[in-house]
């Protein structure tokens, strides 16, 4: 007797197929007036300068907190600030943040342990968390958080779970981070020069990279796993 195939999930992606052409249309319909606001950096920049000193640190509190709960993501607070601040601060307010944040979760994923783990990322992610602490390693954590589609923040709450250094810890983790906060910074930075047509190209490839990886993606992320186990092995070894 041959095996019932699962229903498909053919509805959402038929919602998320006309969310996308929704979207799409609108963008084509009112992209003048959106870039030439979005390209009117001076003015943007001068209306945030009236908040002074707390505009940087929204950006600060909104990184620690993507780093914590993951609610945002990172990508958009980056650009973001690249776009207020230019390149150099730019990348400065997110990794302080995002070392902020990234201390506390391995902290206190640390002190309480797995009770307090699970609260702060579920129970569905368990699995990934324990997978990460078995493969753990210094060269295996610092992939995750340099390569790309890697559980880059839940790395964090494992790393805390093992008996890796915190200085280390730290180390590894800034420095794998840094180059894809900065790729983030300096997008959001030179967002005004970017024409409309390379703009609409770059929106058609995230949205299909976004399509890909929420068909593909638990299957993506294990390939990323198992090229940082093996490097990292590799290095450890």
């Amino acid at each position: 007797m041959a095996e019932r195939r699962p229903p498909g999930r053919w509805w959402l992606w038929l919602i998320g197929g006309l969310l996308l052409v929704a979207f799409t249309v609108a963008l084509i319909a009112w992209w003048r007036p959106i870039y030439g606001f979005v390209a009117d950096q001076a003015r943007i920049r001068a209306w945030v300068e009236q908040f002074g000193a707390w505009a940087p640190l929204a950006i600060v509190l909104l990184e620690m907190t993507q780093a914590l709960l993951a609610p945002i993501p990172g990508q958009a607070i980056e650009a973001v600030s690249g776009y207020l601040y230019g390149p150099f601060l730019g990348t400065l307010w997110p990794m302080i943040g995002m070392a902020i944040g990234s201390f506390l979760l391995f902290h206190l994923s640390r002190r309480f342990g797995r009770p307090l783990v699970i609260r702060l990322i579920g129970v569905r992610s368990m699995d990934r968390l324990d997978d990460l602490v078995r493969r753990g390693g210094a060269p295996f954590f610092f992939l995750i958080w340099l390569v790309p589609f890697a559980p880059d923040d839940l790395a964090c709450a494992a790393a805390g779970l093992t008996p890796m250094p915190g200085r280390q810890f730290m180390a590894l983790m800034l420095l794998g981070r840094l180059p894809g906060v900065f790729v983030s910074v300096w997008v959001g930075a030179n967002v005004a020069r970017i024409s409309p047509v390379l703009w609409a190209l770059l929106f058609a490839v995230i949205a299909a990279a976004a399509l890909v990886f929420w068909r593909w993606g638990e299957s993506i992320q294990e390939a990323v796993l198992r090229f940082a186990e093996s490097v990292g092995s590799h290095f450890g070894g």
